[in-house]
Order: C-alpha cells, then sequence, then structure tokens
C-alpha cells in the first residue's frame, strides 16, 4: 500500500519525503532538529498524540525553534494526513519531524528562519511474536545520552553503535544503557523491573526520555493502584527482581528474561507484565478521534 506524508506545505507519497542538503544544511549536518514517533490504532486513530505534540513542541523551543505552526496546527495536519491514507480499516507508523533550515550567520550553527514540518507515515513492522511469547534478553552498555530528554538525532549515535555491538553483531536482542552501575534506559525503549510486587523505572532526571509510552504506563498504574514508583535502579537489583521488561510506542511492552546472559526470576513471563500489558491494550483501544 502506498502511503502518503505531509512535507513542508503539500501532501506527497512517503517515499519522495526527503530533507534537502542545502535547504536543510542544520538539520542534515548538525542534528538540529527534533521528532516523535508513535503508531496509529488498528483503525488509523493516532495513539496519544497531545503527549506526543507536546512532547515534540517542548524539545523545539528548548533548542530555540523558529516554530510557525501550533499545536492545533500540528493536530490538524496530522489528521488530514491520515485522512489522506484511508486508514479506517489499517493502522501506520508516523513520525512527526521539525528540521531546522540553512544558517544565517558566520558560524554556520544558528538559523533563525522558521523550521520545516513533516509528518511521514510508514508500514508498521511488527516486532516477531515469539518476543512477546518468550521474552528477550538485554545486554549492558556504558554510555549516558546527551541531552537525553530531546529527542533529536544526534542523542541517538550511541544507541546506534551499542545495538550493532551488542544486539546486531552480538547475542542479545536489544541493549540498555547503564552509568556507574546505574541502569538507565534503553537504545530506544524505556526499562522496568519489578522488585517486591512493586514495578520501578528510572526517574525523570534529565538523563533518559520522557517516553510517553513510560507516561502512560505510569498514568495507567495510578488508576489501577499498582504499587510502582520512579528510581534509581542498579544492576544489583536485578537478581533480586521477579520480573523485567522494556516498553515502547513500537513495541508496546515486551518481557525481558534475562540481562547479560542473568536470568531474571524464573527466566518466565510474570503476572505483573502479563497484567500490564493487557491494561495497555484496554487503553489503547480505547482511544478514538
Amino acid at each position: 500500500m502506498s502511503l502518503i506524508s505531509f512535507s513542508r506545505d503539500k501532501f506527497i507519497p512517503s517515499d519522495e519525503v526527503s530533507l534537502n542538503v542545502r535547504g536543510n544544511y542544520l538539520s542534515v549536518t548538525r542534528g538540529y532538529q527534533v521528532f516523535t514517533f508513535f503508531k496509529t490504532t488498528n483503525n488509523g486513530v493516532p495513539i496519544f498524540l497531545d503527549d506526543h505534540i507536546d512532547r515534540i513542541v517542548g524539545n523545539a523551543r528548548s533548542m530555540k525553534m523558529n516554530l510557525s505552526f501550533s499545536k492545533q496546527d500540528i493536530k490538524d495536519l496530522v489528521y488530514k494526513t491520515l485522512e489522506k491514507n484511508n486508514l479506517s480499516n489499517g493502522e501506520c507508523n508516523v513520525m512527526i519531524i521539525f528540521a531546522g533550515k540553512a544558517p544565517d550567520d558566520i558560524s554556520g550553527l544558528i538559523s533563525s528562519q522558521e523550521v520545516d514540518l513533516f509528518i511521514v507515515t510508514s508500514q508498521i513492522k511488527k516486532y516477531p511474536k515469539e518476543c512477546y511469547q518468550n521474552g528477550i534478553s538485554l545486554g549492558l552498555y556504558e554510555y549516558e545520552r546527551i541531552d537525553a530528554e530531546v529527542k533529536t538525532p544526534y542523542t541517538y549515535y550511541g544507541g546506534m553503535k551499542a545495538h550493532r555491538l551488542l544486539a546486531h553483531e552480538g547475542p542479545f536482542d536489544e541493549v540498555l544503557f547503564i552509568s556507574n552501575n546505574e541502569i538507565l534506559e534503553g537504545t530506544t525503549f524505556s526499562f522496568f523491573i519489578v522488585k517486591n510486587d512493586t514495578v520501578i523505572t528510572s526517574k525523570l532526571d534529565g538523563r533518559i526520555l520522557g517516553s510517553i509510552t513510560r507516561k502512560n504506563l505510569l498514568r495507567i498504574m495510578d488508576i489501577q493502584k499498582i504499587d510502582h514508583s520512579e528510581s534509581k535502579i542498579l544492576i544489583g537489583d536485578l537478581k533480586s527482581s521477579s520480573e523485567a521488561f522494556i516498553a515502547s510506542a513500537n513495541r508496546d511492552l515486551i518481557p525481558v528474561v534475562s540481562i547479560n546472559n542473568t536470568q531474571i526470576g524464573d527466566g518466565k513471563i510474570g503476572p505483573v507484565y502479563e497484567k500490564l500489558m493487557s491494561l495497555y491494550q484496554q487503553e489503547i483501544s480505547k482511544i478514538s478521534i
């Protein structure tokens, strides 16, 4: 199926969307770009759209980007883009991108021009069912992202390197960042453990991304009165954890059964994961325009 995207000021086929090396110089060469990524439901409704727009606009403002559009403008364009794709009985990925233009000062680092807006749709690539049924393994990698709370391309280089070394060319399925014996987050996902019947995830302290999936999982746990905590997770906590799982917009929740070849709990999918996955899917099913 050929999908349609919004590129700068018009709708075009998704496979024709591109950045201009000269026109988007700061985006292409300096990483002066912010983005957010989410899925739609199976009837074409964007998942947690307001949260994603709030985050990308906040990220853009923190990078002093000149925006010519409001949050409502972005929301309207997302829906118009999805309407162009006629997804009443289908689903897709959506990425919103703010891309910097050419510099207008002698340093080659600053632009006062309004950034370009892209809303790019793509086919969903589903994770294998075995990941959800049997769990996955994680490898540990010493790395702490710079400006981790901003979703911008330059913060992902370490993750690309780590994933190639430990997952793509190594023995693990995914990679988890650590710093000074503390577990932070994954390359493109949030991380959770279950210890003493409490779900624990790293706190937002500027060293991890404010994941939208993480935010809504915590909200669900608040509503359902499931014990949870945002606090420091040390490597030593893994041995005493009964469960672990990861979460992201494109994965939903996936159970983790081993980390650095150390088994988590009994090495099987646990009841807390199963309950949270069910609650999360129920939440998604309730989303409507």
